[in-house]
């Protein structure tokens, strides 16, 4: 077979030679082939329909690129690099509109399901991820059961199980009815299915037989799963009173891409004693967690608190059987009065019950709400501005109507929630009506969940937040504030003692001084939608360096093995070509918990791990802007007032730049050509430290100011070496 390149093609078929490459990409010409990069068409192929004119959706159920993203939990921008990339097949597109048709989805979902589709087998599409995994650290290190359920996940295995919901809710029956015999004492004739004999009324448990029976969907299906799987119903539970058994062996058993989907993140249980543990629960006070899962919050308080005081609520109707069992277990109290307490309520829209004194638990993250729900929640609540609406947001306003006066809440919450854009509104609430009594900052506190979290403590006073005696600990450090100091809606930052504030304020308020905001350019670097594709190892006389963020030190960048054919028009999205080739840049690392600037003067391209500012303050040269950010103060700033594991342009706008003379700038620069150029060890520490000791005169720092921010950011890796 004759075959002619994406030129000879374009030419062929009166298209650009970018749109006939983008036409292989996503095999709408026959009998194309890729060899060595190169695409191959076969000579007599025809061209294809353009799907951009192709007709409407066929029907009314076929998704929208967007709506198919959603669906998958992935961004639009990624939906539409697969379809170039041939991971995902429109059946038509309208108006430039991608549509798929229903028989594809459900074809879709049921190959990622199975694992039969790999192509799209990613770290940004774990929302199909199938499989069953003991969520051990939801329980704490002494759980006596934790043997036992790991055998029945074993055997379910082992017998290639399905477990539907109904499927796990027998699993849990049966748990259940072993705890309250045990706590109760009672021994039954062995058997090797407890919940057989129940369901065949061999036994009763009194009248918490309701509780159990409403796990139950069908009787008769039940006991023939019962007697078919009998193994998995052999095994012993012990009671423990401050364990959810239940609520482990739910989560353990519902797909992981579930928990995703609907926001759902179990509360390890250290976790929940430790917020249990900062409050000061009064004799019979109202307490209420809104959203309580199975019900592991309400365990853990304190044994004088009664339950009349006690309510739960939670939108999933499993978990709350759950947490009427577990309640049933602690506090032996009439079922009536179980379900009265414990209910299965839309929080945001249905829960009417006021006046609670305490309000805790962890609210779901990231809860993907419909169009209707999204309309809805917008005319209820203020803190749902802007394109998306964060679930934990709301939730948090819809407690703090829920309160009574100095009533508290503490939930469990992602660190974003103090200093991202997106909290503005939901900040703006709290400062006007609350002041936080603790926070703790837990680190990623959810196994295999990587978010920074803390635990936030906030007292309903309807007044402006007050800063005086709130504790804080910082997981190194813990300290109450003894000064009322000002807070914006833009970000709380709370992580500095009084005197790190006295000297964070000392250095922001500094006269004569500039800020990058609106006196720079910033720019992402190249994201190409598909490195493998475009990276190579290898250097030729068609490609270039290009840098990663691992290859950007302080004031240097380090020897790279990463090359590019710079194509704009083949990434996915790129800057404009003349901010790569800028006569003078500043590049940095864009994941990184530290401020890391390099300077490059020959137009060296950088991946989006790695992104550019070119400063254009008047008067002001790039390498004293250069020595400013990779200084101590710098640091200090980023570290205690945004804390974040991201640089963000807002972060590099918010640290001022003293204006000085020109000879004091040069006298700066000199010594920063020095660390550009590249020392020795010792010399670059050296030559850093006589750079920071210049630095820190221009800010007007005394000795014992230089050394509380020496002491907040030594010791860590500075990206020197």
């Amino acid at each position: 077979m004759d075959y002619i390149s994406v030129k000879e093609a374009a030419q062929k078929f009166q298209l650009s030679e970018r749109r006939v490459q983008k036409l292989c990409e996503t095999n709408r010409i026959d009998g194309c082939t890729m060899v060595s990069g190169i695409w191959l068409i076969p000579a007599m192929a025809k061209k294809p329909s353009d799907e951009r004119l192709s007709s409407a959706p066929k029907s009314e159920d076929d998704l929208t690129l967007k709506e198919l993203c959603e669906e998958l939990s992935i961004s639009t921008a990624t939906g539409r690099n697969w379809i170039k990339l041939g991971k995902l097949t429109p059946e038509c597109t309208d108006k430039r509109t991608p549509y798929f048709s229903k028989k594809y989805v459900a074809q879709l979902y049921a190959e990622l399901h199975s694992g039969e589709n790999k192509a799209l087998k990613s770290r940004r599409n774990k929302k199909f991820i199938s499989g069953n995994s003991l969520y051990n650290s939801y329980v704490s290190e002494q759980c006596q059961n934790i043997q036992s359920l790991q055998k029945l996940l074993d055997l379910i295995t082992a017998r290639n199980i399905d477990l539907d919901v109904s499927i796990i809710q027998l699993l849990v029956a049966d748990c259940a009815l072993h705890l309250f015999l045990y706590k109760q004492e009672l021994q039954m004739e062995k058997s090797p299915n407890l919940l057989l004999q129940f369901l065949t009324e061999q036994f009763s448990i009194g009248e918490y037989d309701k509780l159990i029976r409403n796990l139950i969907d069908d009787t008769e299906t039940a006991i023939s799963f019962c007697r078919t799987h009998s193994s998995i119903f052999n095994i012993e539970y012990v009671y423990e009173p401050t364990e959810d058994i239940l609520g482990l062996i739910y989560i353990s058993c519902k797909n992981i891409g579930n928990r995703k989907a609907t926001g759902s993140y179990y509360t390890p249980t250290k976790v929940v004693k430790n917020l249990i543990s900062k409050l000061d629960f009064q004799a019979t006070p109202k307490i209420l967690d809104p959203c309580c899962g199975t019900g592991n919050f309400l365990l853990q308080l304190p044994d004088h608190i009664p339950f009349d005081s006690v309510f739960g609520n939670d939108i999933d109707t499993v978990s709350v059987k759950i947490t009427r069992l577990n309640m049933a277990l602690k506090y032996d109290v009439p079922v009536s009065s179980i379900c009265e307490h414990i209910t299965a309520f839309n929080y945001l829209t249905e829960y009417t019950n006021t006046g609670f004194r305490y309000i805790i638990g962890n609210p779901p993250w990231g809860f993907e709400f419909s169009v209707s729900e999204k309309n809805k929640l917008r005319k209820l609540f203020k803190a749902t501005s802007g394109k998306n609406i964060e679930s934990y947001d709301i939730f948090i306003e819809q407690s703090l109507n829920h309160l009574s006066d100095n009533g508290h809440l503490a939930f469990i919450l992602p660190e974003a929630i103090l200093n991202v854009k997106a909290h503005t509104n939901i900040r703006e609430i709290i400062l006007k009506n609350c002041s936080i009594k603790n926070i703790d900052f837990l680190g990623n506190a959810f196994d295999g969940v990587q978010c920074p979290c803390i635990l936030l403590d906030l007292q309903c006073t309807r007044s402006p937040l007050s800063t005086l005696g709130m504790n804080v600990n910082t997981g190194s450090d813990a300290f109450t504030i003894n000064l009322e100091r000002k807070v914006t809606s833009k970000y709380f930052s709370f992580t500095t003692t009084d005197a790190e504030y006295q000297v964070l304020n000392k250095i922001k308020t500094i006269k004569n001084a500039s800020f990058l905001l609106g006196n720079a350019d910033f720019a992402l670097g190249i994201v190409t939608g598909n490195n493998k594709k475009y990276i190579s190892n290898v250097k030729t006389s068609e490609n270039e360096m290009v840098l990663k963020g691992a290859d950007i030190l302080k004031y240097h960048i380090n020897t790279t093995t990463n090359y590019i054919t710079f194509e704009p028009e083949n990434f996915q999205q790129v800057a404009p070509t003349e901010i790569y080739r800028a006569q003078e840049k500043l590049l940095y690392r864009f994941i990184s918990n530290q401020f890391v600037f390099a300077y490059d003067d020959k137009q060296t391209l950088s991946l989006n791990s790695c992104n550019i500012v070119i400063p254009k303050i008047p008067g002001i040269k790039i390498k004293y802007v250069l020595a400013i950010l990779n200084s101590r103060i710098a640091q200090f700033i980023y570290k205690k007032e945004f804390n974040s594991v991201k640089i963000l342009r807002s972060h590099i706008e918010n640290i001022p730049i003293p204006f000085i003379d020109e000879a004091a700038q040069d006298k700066i620069i000199a010594i920063t050509d020095k660390l550009i150029a590249g020392l020795s060890s010792e010399e670059t520490i050296h030559v850093y430290n006589e750079l920071d000791a210049l630095i820190a005169e221009i800010f007007n720092l005394n000795p014992s100011e230089i050394e509380i921010i020496k002491k907040a950011v030594d010791g860590e890796n500075k990206f020197l070496l």
